[in-house]
């Protein structure tokens, strides 16, 4: 059991924390023709743009309630139902994502009431999904504003009764913010070669895969979870949740629609995989494809191949909680020593790490404690990439964001597939510690130019 070792500093000195509604607001773009409104003054909302444009080199639909000083002292009721108008009536969305911030959670703002009459003045919007989600900056992280946003999907749109009928075939998966869009596209491929279709909710590799869609533009989100497969999730045969923080909605899905569910920490591991290969086969009734067979011995022969240059090394992370539980697993699986975890907030799976203490603190603890424990790899998002260069450490990037490399959020890191392009770039990374053979030079060997000289 790890102890967890609170942050006591009174400022962040190199930032590792991303903000619940940036969070949230990249669960609501895995659902198709969203549109997050973030409660709060234009400046949140262009800062949460421009995070996620440089991390997906996608253009993000967002808007915000545009609050000012007049508004903050004096009620923004006002201001909220007015964006619920214009949103409405020019963009048309399935959904729109409601977020708080900061500054309304500090004013006092009843996002709910102001709902309420919006509703009531404008019954013409009933088809458009409204869903309040309550994401203050000051409490949590990305990881729990993505988790209460996908816990008030469900709260909102899956009805809280058993189904009347069934789809056999259908498996309904709760994605982690941990997943990837290569990592969803994955593990989607492995639901269907067991001959089943998966309904992945968020779906970011739809949305956020980087296509170009033929459409027009649109000022919504192009592809992702559909409203009506929300709303016929009771009709999956199981729920498959990958990521610990996606717990207490896989409870309340399991609640409302009473069917099975089965809790994946990550597929980071040859084990995990292991244990959803088998299971897809036993709920299906079919044998392993053949591919997915020679996916699991080309990941064994990985870890043979890069066994001698990834054991014994050491690594420190600044993560994510379900980011730290699948990446520490997957280190310890190839004996790698995790000699450092930082985490950006405090949350309970962190007490279940292979660790002693992790510290809730900032890429500055990072970069001291990686001094400290003399490590061989850093794993952080791209704003550990400055002081990784200085004290001469490689980075693999890991998390939001990752804004200095191209493709990165594209990569899949689970699954056989997933693991074995990992332990190929774990190795490459440090592959400037391998020494090769010099050439052998015989003390033999004569100078041709001084044997020419002595004939002429």
């Amino acid at each position: 059991m790890a102890q967890i070792i609170p942050n006591k500093k009174p400022l962040a000195e190199q930032p590792l924390k991303v903000g619940q509604p940036i969070g949230a607001a990249l669960a609501f773009l895995g659902l198709d023709k969203t549109i997050p409104l973030m409660h709060a003054a234009q400046g949140c909302s262009a800062f949460a743009k421009v995070f996620l444009i440089q991390h997906f080199h996608e253009p993000i639909p967002m808007q915000s309630t545009a609050m000012d000083p007049i508004s903050t002292v004096m009620g923004s009721d006002d201001n909220l139902i007015q964006a619920f108008t214009n949103i409405a009536q020019k963009h048309h969305p399935k959904v729109i994502g409601l977020l708080t911030s900061g500054l309304t959670e500090a004013q006092g703002s009843d996002i709910q009431h102001s709902l309420k009459l919006f509703q009531q003045a404008n019954p013409k919007y009933k088809n458009t999904v409204i869903i309040p989600v309550n994401t203050p900056d000051f409490y949590g992280s990305l990881e729990t504003g993505y988790a209460v946003a996908v816990e008030a999907m469900i709260e909102h749109l899956v009805a809280n009764k058993p189904p009347s009928s069934a789809r056999r075939k259908r498996v309904n998966i709760l994605a982690s913010h941990m997943l990837n869009t290569g990592d969803i596209e994955l593990l989607k491929s492995y639901v269907e070669a067991f001959g089943l279709t998966p309904v992945v909710v968020p779906d970011l590799s739809l949305s956020l895969d980087g296509h170009l869609a033929e459409q027009d533009f649109t000022a919504l989100s192009q592809g992702g979870a559909t409203v009506e497969q929300i709303k016929t999730m009771g009709q999956g045969l199981i729920t498959l949740v990958f990521g610990r923080s996606l717990e207490r909605a896989a409870d309340m899905l399991a609640q409302r629609t009473q069917i099975p569910t089965e809790i994946f920490p990550h597929l980071h591991t040859l084990e995990e995989s292991d244990r959803l290969v088998s299971l897809l086969g036993k709920i299906s009734g079919r044998k392993t494809p053949a591919a997915i067979i020679r996916a699991r011995g080309q990941l064994c022969d990985a870890l043979i191949d890069t066994h001698s240059q990834l054991g014994g090394k050491k690594a420190a992370f600044a993560m994510e909680a379900d980011h730290l539980n699948a990446f520490s697993a997957m280190f310890s699986s190839v004996n790698i020593t995790l000699a450092a975890i930082i985490a950006p907030c405090n949350q309970p799976q962190l007490i279940s790490l292979p660790v002693d203490k992790v510290q809730i603190g900032d890429l500055y603890d990072l970069q001291q404690q990686a001094i400290q424990e003399n490590v061989d790899l850093l794993l952080a998002n791209s704003h550990a990439s400055g002081f990784a260069k200085q004290i001469g450490i490689p980075l693999l990037r890991i998390g939001i964001p990752v804004h200095d490399q191209f493709g990165c959020f594209a990569k899949s890191f689970i699954g056989y597939t997933g693991i074995r392009n990992t332990l190929f770039e774990l190795a490459n990374l440090l592959h400037h510690e391998v020494h090769s053979i010099p050439v052998y030079h015989s003390k033999f060997k004569q100078d041709l130019k001084q044997i020419k000289m002595t004939e002429a």
